[in-house]
C-alpha cells in the first residue's frame, strides 16, 4: 500500500515531528510493507529527520515577516487558481490513499494564505481521485463564511476524520460536515521514545548537584492573542506568570526547573528559546536554566520522562511528559490542550493563556506538586489504553488496504 502523508510543517517543531514519527510507527505495525512518502513545506529540513522520502508540498508559500501585501496578494491569487484547475504531482498519482498529517492547523481567524494552502493539499487528492484520511487532527476556530464554507465542501469528500477532542467534532457538525467522524487521542502518544547516553549524563549531571530535590521541566511558547484586546499586556502576564511560578518552586521546594527546547523554528516566532529567555529575565530567578540543545522527538520525550513534574505550554511536551506518567500543568493556548487534558480527567491542571495570573498557575503547580504521587498512579492507569487508541487511524487505513472502507473504530472511551 502506498500512503502519502500531507500537511506537514517543520522538524523544527518536534511536537509535529513526533506526530510524524509517530504515524510511521503506527502504519508500519497496522499496514505490513506499506510504503510511505511525505509532502513538507520544509523538505531539507524534515529528510534528516524521517528515514522515508520527503518531497516538496503543492503550491509551497512560505510568507515571513518581509512578505509585502502585493506579494500576500499574489500568493493569494496564485491559490485561488489552484482550486480551479487540476493540480499535477507525481507523489498524489503514486498514493493509493493520501493521509492529512495529526496536528493542529486547520484553522483561520480570517483569510489565511496558510489555512488556503493546507486545503489545497487535501484538495489534490481528490484531483486524483484518492481516498482522504484526516488524521488525529484539532479542527478550528474556522472564522467566516468563506472558510467554513470550504472546510465542509472538502471535508465532506474525506473517506474519515480522526479529531483529538470533541469540540472539533461539534465544531464539523455546525459547518456542516457529515463525514464520518471519530474522537481519538493525540498521535505523539504512542511515538516510541529512545533512551539517549548524551541525555543520561546530562540530567545525571544534574542530579548530582541537587541531590534529591525536584526536577521540574518547563515549556515557553510566544503568542499573539489572536482576536483580543491587549495583546501585548497579556503576553507580559503570561511570561510573569511563568517566572513567579519559577520563583515560587525555587522557593518553596528548592527545585530546579529546566526550560526545555521544544520547538526550534523554522522562524523566530516559533523558536522557543527566545521567549525562554525572557521568562529568565523576568524575575529573581536562581537556578533555573534553558537547554540550549537540538533533541530528536524520541529524546525528547526520554528527557521528559527524568521529570518529577512539568510545566507545559507547547501541547506536546505536555503529551510527551503525561506518556511517561509525570504529573504535569498545562496552559491552553488553543482547545487542543483542554480538549487532551478533559480526556485524561485533568481539567484542574489546564489554565488558558488568554488570561493566566500568576496565582493562577503557581497554586495548580501547588495541587500539582502536592499530589504528585496520586497523579502518577493515575496516569499508569489511564495512559495505556490512550497509547493503544491512538493508533486507531492507522487500523482504518489498514482496513482501506483490505477494501474495508467502512470499518468500524474503537472509541477510546470504551478501553478506559
Amino acid at each position: 500500500m502506498n500512503i502519502l502523508i500531507i500537511n506537514v510543517h517543520s522538524a523544527r517543531n518536534k511536537g509535529d515531528a513526533g506526530i510524524v514519527l509517530s504515524m510511521i510507527d503506527s502504519m508500519r505495525e497496522q499496514v505490513p510493507g506499506c510504503r510511505i512518502r511525505i509532502k513538507s513545506r520544509f523538505p531539507h529540513v524534515d529528510q534528516p529527520a524521517y528515514d522515508v522520502p520527503v518531497n516538496e508540498t503543492v503550491q509551497n508559500i512560505l510568507v515571513s515577516e518581509g512578505t509585502t501585501k502585493p506579494q500576500k496578494i499574489g500568493y493569494l491569487l496564485r491559490l485561488m487558481k489552484s482550486y480551479a484547475f487540476k493540480i499535477k504531482d507525481p507523489d498524489y498519482e503514486w498514493a493509493d490513499v493520501v493521509v492529512s498529517c495529526g496536528g493542529g492547523f486547520l484553522l483561520a481567524h480570517g483569510l489565511s494564505l496558510m489555512t488556503l494552502q493546507h486545503f489545497i493539499q487535501i484538495k489534490a487528492a481528490y484531483d486524483y481521485k484518492k481516498p482522504v484520511v484526516i488524521y488525529s487532527q484539532s479542527i478550528g476556530p474556522l472564522v467566516g463564511g468563506f472558510n467554513r464554507k470550504l472546510a465542509a465542501k472538502l471535508l465532506n469528500k474525506t473517506s474519515n476524520i480522526f479529531v483529538r477532542e470533541t469540540i472539533s467534532e461539534k465544531l464539523l457538525q455546525t459547518i456542516g460536515v457529515t463525514a464520518p467522524t471519530e474522537v481519538v487521542p493525540d498521535s505523539a502518544f504512542c511515538m516510541e521514545m529512545a533512551p539517549s547516553g548524551e541525555i543520561d549524563e546530562l540530567v545525571g549531571k544534574i542530579r548530582a548537584e541537587i541531590g534529591d530535590r525536584p526536577l521540574i521541566g518547563l515549556t515557553a511558547r510566544d503568542w499573539v492573542f489572536p482576536g483580543l484586546s491587549g495583546p501585548q499586556e497579556r503576553r507580559t502576564r503570561y511570561i510573569q506568570s511563568l517566572a513567579r511560578a519559577i520563583e515560587y518552586l525555587e522557593r518553596t521546594y528548592r527545585a530546579k526547573v529546566l526550560l526545555m527546547p521544544q520547538v526550534l523554528g523554522p522562524n523566530p516566532f516559533n523558536d522557543d528559546r527566545i521567549i525562554s529567555r525572557e521568562v529568565l529575565k523576568a524575575g529573581a530567578i536562581k537556578e533555573a536554566e534553558l537547554l540550549d540543545y537540538d533533541f530528536a522527538p524520541r529524546h525528547l520525550k526520554y528527557l521528559y520522562s527524568k521529570m518529577d513534574m512539568f510545566v507545559g505550554t507547547r501541547m506536546h511536551s505536555n503529551i510527551f511528559a503525561l506518556a511517561n506518567h509525570v504529573p504535569t500543568v498545562a496552559i491552553n493556548y488553543e482547545h487542543k490542550t483542554r480538549g487532551i487534558m478533559e480526556m485524561l480527567k485533568l481539567n484542574d491542571y489546564v489554565l488558558e493563556i488568554n488570561d493566566i495570573e500568576p496565582a493562577a498557575l503557581i497554586a495548580a503547580v501547588e495541587d500539582c506538586w502536592s499530589r504528585r504521587t496520586e497523579l502518577r498512579a493515575h496516569l499508569a492507569g489511564t495512559i495505556p489504553a490512550i497509547t493503544a487508541a491512538a493508533s486507531h487511524p492507522a487500523r482504518y487505513i489498514s482496513g482501506l488496504n483490505k477494501g474495508k472502507t467502512g470499518m468500524a473504530v474503537l472509541s477510546y472511551a470504551s478501553e478506559m
